[in-house]
């Protein structure tokens, strides 16, 4: 039996919500011909899953929660004409023990940069912007600035380093209110100028892509990227419990935590500063909104549809020929999605081609070792439902 292709077991580059999914890597066309928005909050009377795939579900799911010693899950299923599924189970504040609720809202860590890059394509299709652009039109200082180009950026192509797993985890992990900027992410990656690549011939994943890419934004627009995010991609598909933060704070109620092996207790990793991440990290949402987001990610909608196809030609990565990037998404033969973690957070949503099915889950657990912990969930998910797609 084949497992479902999912981020840990291919590629790991970082807990900073900097993980990807993998599986056969091919280009992915534009699905279903234009593309046109599909969002399933919109169909509320749309029933359930048959009741005996629901307890095979739950059955399932909750096994893993307490195998796994997983503080909560939650699960959302939308197959569109056949029926939801909606799971939540486990606990929001081991403190108070309060119950987690299904629209409680999570930092949804590298899921970030599908919004990112949506609005750097928004500002293309504006004629605004071009993804020939060269680097050096903003930041003519920068190493091989006048090589690297918007694309590049957006593919993970750029060939610019970035700090190895140690380093972020020694920096970050017990400080995550640390005052780390884009200027400080840019300033480190410039300094790196040893370790550069010729751009355009390996797919590597670097976070400092997406902190230039909101920086070329802010430059372009004159607002910062999450403003842009906000208004054109949050707003447009009326996602009420998504944000792209300025503060530490999350909303909801919910608690992020980290196993500590030593003490042999859950550590709270709840606050961070989202200008660490920025664009490649930073936004917050829930299980619904991401539902809704992630279709409209992968058919399309709020691109043109030449603009949708292009950013699913996804490129394979050069440690991991079986992964493929696109423009800020990842594509497979039959998945298209993101996946990330941050402290106290794993998170992965996909839109499944061949079954027009969408698969989100989080849980509240991201320790040190970044061991994403949505992975088994999200392989019974898919055993489940889709077993001829696992074997």
């Amino acid at each position: 039996m084949k497992q479902f292709p999912s981020i840990s077991k291919f590629f790991r580059i970082g807990w900073l919500g900097l993980l990807l999914s993998g599986g056969l890597s091919v280009t992915i066309p534009l699905l279903g011909g234009q593309a046109i928005a599909a969002e399933p909050k919109d169909n509320p009377t749309e029933g359930a899953l048959p009741q005996e795939t629901v307890q095979r579900l739950d059955t399932a799911i909750t096994k893993i929660i307490q195998q796994n010693n997983l503080p909560s899950a939650a699960v959302g299923v939308w197959i569109p004409g056949k029926g939801r599924y909606q799971f939540v189970k486990g606990e929001a504040d081991l403190q108070t023990k309060a119950a987690r609720k299904f629209e409680q809202p999570f930092r949804i860590a590298s899921l970030t940069k599908t919004f990112a890059a949506t609005a750097i394509l928004i500002l293309v299709d504006q004629g605004k912007l071009s993804k020939s652009d060269p680097l050096a039109k903003w930041f003519p200082d920068f190493p091989n600035a006048d090589k690297i180009t918007v694309d590049d950026l957006l593919r993970m192509r750029s060939g610019i380093p970035d700090p190895s797993d140690a380093e972020v985890t020694d920096r970050l992990y017990d400080r995550p209110l640390s005052n780390f900027t884009a200027a400080d992410w840019i300033k480190e990656a410039a300094s790196k100028v040893n370790q550069f690549k010729p751009p355009n011939q390996e797919t590597v994943y670097a976070n400092v892509n997406y902190i230039l890419l909101g920086e070329i934004a802010k430059k372009v627009t004159g607002k910062d990227i999450g403003v842009m995010i906000t208004e054109e991609v949050i707003n447009k598909l009326n996602l009420k419990n998504t944000s792209y933060p300025t503060t530490p704070d999350l909303p909801g109620g919910l608690h992020g935590y980290g196993w500590n092996p030593q003490t042999k207790q859950f550590q709270d990793k709840t606050e961070f500063n989202p200008a660490i991440a920025g664009p490649a990290g930073a936004i917050i949402s829930d299980l619904p909104d991401l539902t809704t987001y992630v279709h409209t990610l992968c058919v399309g909608g709020l691109l043109k549809p030449e603009t949708q196809k292009a950013r699913l030609q996804g490129m394979p990565f050069a440690e991991n020929p079986s992964i493929s990037y696109g423009e800020g998404v990842l594509v497979t033969e039959d998945v298209c999605g993101h996946g990330g973690s941050i402290p106290g957070f794993s998170t992965e949503m996909y839109y499944l081609r061949k079954q027009n099915a969408v698969v989100v889950v989080s849980v509240n657990r991201l320790d040190r070792d970044n061991t994403l912990q949505t992975t088994p969930i999200v392989t019974a998910v898919v055993e489940t439902l889709f077993p001829k797609f696992v074997k």
